[in-house]
């Protein structure tokens, strides 16, 4: 983008109306939404279009399609909005609001069991947030699919995001007790051979940890934690799965934990944040960052704390 004299060269409200444009999919919607007739957001596209030299949208009767060069003005352009709302909040609000939309994805059993309460309990606290949450255990582009923040259970790939770790877990061994009744209850690893028998998973979390369940006859194979741990509900066998999905399974008995001194030495999983390097994080997700970090600290100190009253 040409500059002069270090002014550019076009009206930045165009920046909005392009952005809206795009999120709805319709020059109509968006001139609506923004109080514009629709001839003034097709004039200030094609004004935008011509200072920059390229087509960013193709136009059909029927839908608007974002060429290559559209898409990556896009998401500049929302991170550009999004820095601009920050720092208008900053300058006219109070201090401490938490406003706007914080866009996340996590993998389904994360959001279902292990991180709702924390969620819910964070929006308690901001009245004025909105969020948008994916649950999904596909993999996610974070930054094309203009998410704030993915949370993903197990090692980190790729290095040139942000990876902060906020909590650690180790596998268990669980089954239920209708299955314990049927089969006993294992009191070694040499017992885990037939008639035992494991729910498999085809597990997409990266571990050093080696499966003890390898091996052993199953009748169930499974690529989801969560589907494995209703089958293992169902008395269909063992299974290998995070601690964090059934910890309180097991405190209300609906689960048995298996050999529970096997986990000492193991590799803990780490569970983290991950997001895009900004210059200017929005103060939603530092404050949504901050605040899980210290409920799950908080988690940690409670059941250490009664833990060591158990063990007097």
């Amino acid at each position: 983008m040409q500059t002069k004299n270090n002014k550019i060269g076009f009206d930045l409200n165009t920046i909005a109306i392009f952005a809206r444009v795009v999120e709805r999919q319709s020059f109509t919607l968006a001139a609506t939404e923004l109080e514009l007739t629709k001839s003034t957001v097709s004039r200030k596209i094609a004004e935008l279009e011509r200072y920059l030299g390229i087509r960013l949208l193709t136009r059909s009767t029927r839908q608007l399609v974002l060429t290559a060069e559209g898409d990556t003005f896009y998401r500049s352009c929302s991170q550009i909005l999004d820095v601009l709302e920050q720092s208008e909040l900053e300058v006219t609000a109070s201090h401490d609001l938490v406003c706007g939309t914080l866009k996340m994805v996590m993998p389904v059993e994360v959001g279902k069991g292990f991180f709702g309460d924390c969620i819910k309990a964070f929006m308690a606290l901001h009245p004025n947030l909105k969020i948008h949450l994916e649950l999904s255990n596909r993999k996610v582009d974070l930054i094309k699919e203009g998410f704030d923040v993915m949370i993903q259970v197990g090692e980190i790939e790729d290095s040139s995001l942000i990876v902060r770790t906020f909590h650690h877990s180790t596998r268990v061994l669980v089954a239920s007790p209708q299955y314990i009744a049927q089969y006993d209850l294992p009191q070694s690893l040499a017992d885990l051979k037939a008639p035992h028998q494991q729910i498999k998973m085809i597990s997409s979390v990266r571990t050093g940890n080696k499966n003890v369940l390898e091996g052993l006859p199953y009748r169930f194979k499974v690529n989801t934690l969560s589907a494995a741990l209703d089958l293992c509900l169902d008395g269909f066998g063992i299974t290998y799965i995070p601690e964090f999905l059934c910890r309180n399974l097991i405190t209300e008995g609906k689960l048995v934990h298996i050999l529970p001194s096997l986990y000492a030495s193991q590799v803990p999983i780490p569970i983290s944040f991950i997001y895009p390097e900004r210059d200017l994080m929005p103060r939603r997700l530092r404050a949504f960052i901050d605040f899980t970090i210290t409920r799950f600290q908080d988690e940690i100190q409670r059941r250490n704390q009664e833990t060591a009253n158990h063990s007097k």
